[in-house]
């Protein structure tokens, strides 16, 4: 009997330990794949742990054995949660979810538990096995992940996607509690010139700065958001009038003005800002955003640095602008544009010197288009830059033709926009087309505007002193307006000046005749050719006669021709008779 009860106890020792052997194993091999790993009794005490799960809470092995697993929770209702896991263990053997687990310095960090049955005696569960998992660096990440989704990295502002959101939440109070909301587009001035020049480390530097001083300027409750680029969006709940959205706008406009100092920088910039407001304007994100956008550009239009709220009429403008813009595009690849030609006619022989090459545009379907309107859309849009290429191949390739048809050679003026003279390439471009077009430098003259030249001058004394090398002629279109100083005409090699019209216009004032008078001995003491433009009445000629003016333009003598018609000049070249164009 003795002997029995000594086989039995020995069997239940074997068993004992072959059990713990198998759990040792279980515990070695979670840690020989790093997965932290615990051994719990039915009522969640802890009976071992590898080296894993030491590393994660904190404690020594020998602190946690003997210990609850419960005790090691920092959520907000434990005993729920206990609860809830006892409940399911009991009923199906297993629970998995997440939990907030907490380290031996009270540190709460995020993780998943699983836990279910181990070893079993009959229908007797004797431990449970649990494996955590860290989650505290998978949420960081999730949260980083989460801000790049809806914050801006640069300006830390809610980014586009955010910015719906909330515009979305906003309407929806709105249209429930019956108030208005201000929605505002900022957009930089001049802030590619900043990227140009100082490049994009100053760039970015000072939207931050601009971000910085727009949250300065708003309340808790409102929204600013970087849309992307230098464009900023502002949503102002409860706005009330639009007065007010109006003040915080000139705020903005204040704020921004000031100078920005970066590094060893002195920057000034200014803001354009267009406002739309719900429900007046539209109940839908997009429409409010795409009409703030639309009184933005009428701001920037109307000289930047100032605020415009949006209104139907505004609206029509950009409408009609971006229909012109699209025919403008179309025309381009259609070539719907051909060149006109006006003499330049020597004042005393009274026979053309030379001619302007004119760009016109005659659509099929709205007929003639003004200069007025898609050159500066030309300027605007960069299309100038195409266009101008072709206007001043074809007025080449034009003046050759008729010279190797045995005409008398004449020179050819074309206009240069501000954006081409300034463009990196345009020497080369210059070169390769008297080259293409075999026209000889010396008939060809460049014309563009005082202003032009008197931008960035040593630049431009530099490149005028090429085109004088390569025999190219330059004049200075619209002399008068742009307030050019003295020194720097007398730097420009240029070879003539051209009086602006609205000075000829009124020939008959006092002050117009002096301001005539002193450009014309302006030139001859500097050695230009003048030329008056805008000459369209018997009294203007003899007045510019009695000058030492050289040549004149203007309907008197001629209004702009076709190539046909100017061919036809080309061939009887004889002297120009003049009719008085005005009464």
């Amino acid at each position: 009997m003795e002997k029995g009860l000594g086989k039995s106890k020995e069997i239940k020792e074997a068993e004992l330990l072959k059990e713990l052997t198998e759990l040792r194993h279980m515990v070695d091999a979670y840690q020989a794949i790093g997965q932290a790993f615990l051994r719990i009794d039915p009522k969640g005490m802890i009976l071992d742990v590898n080296d894993p799960f030491t590393s994660i809470s904190g404690y020594q092995r020998e602190e946690l054995l003997g210990r609850s697993i419960f005790s090691l929770s920092s959520e907000e209702n434990p005993e729920n949660l206990n609860r809830k896991i006892i409940r399911a263990l009991f009923k199906e053997g297993h629970w998995e979810g997440e939990v907030f687990g907490k380290r031996k310095n009270e540190d709460a960090f995020p993780a998943w538990l699983s836990v279910k049955a181990g070893k079993k005696r009959g229908n007797t569960v004797l431990s449970y096995s649990a494996v955590v998992i860290d989650f505290t660096s998978i949420k960081e990440n999730q949260k980083h992940l989460e801000k790049m989704a809806h914050y801006d990295v640069l300006t830390n502002l809610p980014n586009r996607s955010l910015m719906y959101d909330r515009l979305y939440h906003t309407l929806s109070l709105a249209k429930r509690h019956k108030y208005h909301i201000a929605v505002l587009l900022l957009d930089l001035d001049r802030f590619k010139e900043v990227n140009d020049s100082l490049g994009h480390h100053i760039g970015d530097l000072l939207l931050v700065e601009v971000a910085e001083r727009l949250m300065e300027t708003v309340r808790e409750s409102d929204t600013v958001a970087r849309m992307g680029g230098d464009e900023f969006l502002v949503i102002l709940p409860e706005v009330g009038s639009s007065n007010n959205a109006a003040s915080i706008a000139q705020k903005f406009i204040d704020y921004i003005v000031k100078p920005f100092f970066l590094e060893e920088h002195e920057i000034y910039v200014s803001a354009s800002i267009g406002i739309t407001i719900f429900p007046i304007d539209g109940d839908d994100p997009d429409v409010l955003i795409k009409h703030a956008d639309t009184a933005m550009y009428h701001a920037k239009a109307q000289g930047k640095n100032n605020y415009k709220f949006f209104t139907e009429d505004i609206n029509k403008s950009t409408v009609e602008r971006f229909t012109l813009e699209t025919r403008f595009r179309r025309a381009l690849d259609k070539l719907e544009f051909h060149l006109n030609y006006q003499p330049k006619v020597d004042i005393v022989t009274r026979k053309m010197v030379g001619m302007e090459a004119l760009l016109r545009w005659y659509h099929p379907d709205q007929g003639s288009v003004m200069p007025s309107l898609f050159i500066p859309l030309a300027e605007e849009t960069g299309l100038v830059f195409q266009l101008g290429e072709w206007a001043l191949r074809e007025s080449c390739r034009q003046n050759k033709d008729w010279q190797d048809q045995g005409l008398r050679p004449v020179r050819v003026s074309v206009n240069i926009s501000p954006r081409q003279f300034k463009k990196s390439d345009f020497m080369d471009i210059i070169q390769e087309v008297l080259e293409d077009t075999g026209l000889d430098p010396q008939y060809l003259m460049l014309e563009i505007t005082e202003s032009t030249v008197i931008d960035n001058v040593e630049d431009t004394i530099l490149m005028l002193r090429e085109l004088r090398k390569m025999g190219v002629g330059v004049s200075i279109d619209d002399f008068g307006t742009g307030y050019s100083s003295l020194n720097y005409l007398n730097r420009f090699a240029i070879d003539e000046l051209k009086i602006d019209r609205s000075f000829i216009t009124d020939i008959s004032k006092d002050e117009d005749q002096k301001v005539v008078n002193a450009i014309i001995s302006l030139a001859k003491n500097l050695n230009f050719k003048i030329v008056a433009e805008g000459v369209e009445t018997k009294e203007q000629l003899e007045f510019l006669e009695n000058t030492e003016c050289n040549e004149i333009q203007g309907y008197y003598f001629s209004k702009p021709m076709s190539s046909e018609e100017m061919h036809a000049i080309l061939v009887k070249d004889e002297p120009f008779e003049g009719t008085p164009y005005l009464s």
